[in-house]
């Protein structure tokens, strides 16, 4: 619970919509910060997964001594599942989104948002590229709008870009960081410009690793072998587009090309290949590596 002062507002509950390895892990963190937090996704399966998700984790953090039982405990009564909506937002005062990286798509997601909860309800998007101000373009209240961009795996990875949007209030930003540093991060405000920190900067890393693959300028195991002993990286640039997901890279520098028209971001062909013939990373068992089920 976030409670109200003269820069925050009140936060007791939230909303996280999509139930994959992102709202999933998202809806976790919202928990542990003592949020009554809300998973929605129209899919069952997906519902049915995250929950299993994060009972497993909750249990592993107690088996490692991270959490006490009574925590972990607290933390799974504050979850529930929901495959409705207007169900799973309503009357909440967070509402985060995990929907792919695809503007039009989180924008009619955005105007759904709107119209089922109040005008003081915060609206995040966990987009990693897309710039905020045109996110928040299609809605009447903009100061409620904010980039919120957690990062894989949610539950370990302790940083959090916060992006405020050109209409975003104060007290807007102030409540989602009071948010994240309860949630046991660490957040950094960044401007409103495409791709942010982390993601213009790291994806041009993977990017150029990807295309020295596809002019043979070494082999897989060469190249991600010299970036994680060269740069004492924990994984090479191709184990960690396999972890992201290569439809999640593509998607990606495909916006930031778009927001851009800059070369830089273009992406390999390579990528695009293999992520049209379905070889997205682990999460379909084959990227750059084959990953046994």
């Amino acid at each position: 619970m976030i409670k109200s002062t003269s820069e925050t507002l009140w936060l007791r509950t939230s909303a996280v919509l999509g139930a994959g390895t992102m709202g999933s892990g998202i809806a976790y963190i919202s928990a542990l910060a003592g949020l009554q937090t809300r998973q929605y996704d129209p899919l069952l399966s997906a519902l049915h997964k995250a929950q299993a998700y994060h009972e497993q984790t909750l249990s592993r953090a107690v088996n490692k001594q991270r959490l006490t039982q009574a925590a972990a405990d607290a933390a799974l009564a504050c979850l529930s599942y929901h495959d409705d909506l207007a169900d799973a937002v309503h009357g909440v005062d967070l509402v985060i989104e995990a929907a792919p990286e695809q503007i039009m798509l989180k924008q009619d997601l955005f105007r759904q948002i709107e119209t089922l909860v109040e005008p003081t309800t915060i609206i995040g998007s966990n987009t990693s590229s897309l710039p905020i101000t045109e996110l928040a373009s299609v809605l009447g209240h903009r100061d409620r709008a904010i980039g919120i961009h957690f990062f894989n795996p949610p539950a370990l990875m302790t940083l959090v870009e916060i992006i405020p949007g050109m209409d975003t209030a104060p007290a807007t930003v102030a409540t989602v960081e009071a948010f994240t540093r309860q949630a046991g991060k660490d957040p950094v405000i960044v401007k409103d410009y495409p791709g942010f920190i982390t993601t213009r900067v790291g994806l041009m890393y993977v990017a150029e690793a990807i295309f020295a693959l596809q002019e043979g300028v070494a082999e897989r195991d060469a190249l991600d072998k010299a970036m994680r002993l060269g740069y004492n990286f924990p994984m090479g640039p191709l184990q960690l587009a396999d972890l992201v997901g290569l439809d999640v890279m593509l998607n990606v520098l495909d916006a930031l090309f778009e927001n851009y028209r800059d070369a830089r971001y273009r992406a390999p062909i390579l990528l695009r290949k293999m992520v049209q013939a379905g070889k997205l990373g682990r999460k379909t068992g084959e990227g750059f590596y084959r990953y046994a089920e």
